[in-house]
């Protein structure tokens, strides 16, 4: 009988992670987002010019159909005519009409610690853009 409690009684060994090999996943983690984390930035700032050139095509279209009924710019206001390019946060907006109120400049300046390094986006009445 003694000999059968002997064998109950052996210890067994426990499961689980060792330190080094949670560390190891640590640092495999630490890589993967010191890759992944630039290039989601990127994107993302990507992803921003493009809805801003977007806005700023839109207000040049209102701009044009402004001109249609008034046969000028004259009057014409970013905040009527482009209410979501005036809130966008990531680019500073500048609208100029020149030339006996028959031509605008539209210029975006990149505005943010995110969107830094970013080009200045222009567009004006003969359809020039920057990004073209």
């Amino acid at each position: 009988m003694m000999a059968s409690n002997r064998v109950l009684m052996r210890p067994t060994r426990l499961r689980g992670f060792t330190l080094i090999e949670v560390m190891i996943v640590v640092v495999i983690i630490g890589i993967l987002v010191s890759i992944a984390y630039p290039a989601y930035q990127d994107y993302v700032r990507r992803t921003r010019q493009a809805d801003a050139q977007a806005q700023i095509m839109a207000f040049g279209s209102a701009l044009e159909r402004y001109r249609g009924k008034h046969f000028s710019y004259d009057g014409a206001t970013l905040s009527a005519l482009a209410p979501e390019l005036n809130a966008n946060s990531d680019y500073n907006i500048n609208f100029a009409i020149g030339g006996g109120d028959q031509s605008y400049t539209i210029t975006a300046t990149a505005q943010g610690s995110l969107m830094s390094g970013m080009p200045t986006l222009t567009l004006n009445s003969a359809g020039e853009a920057s990004w073209n």
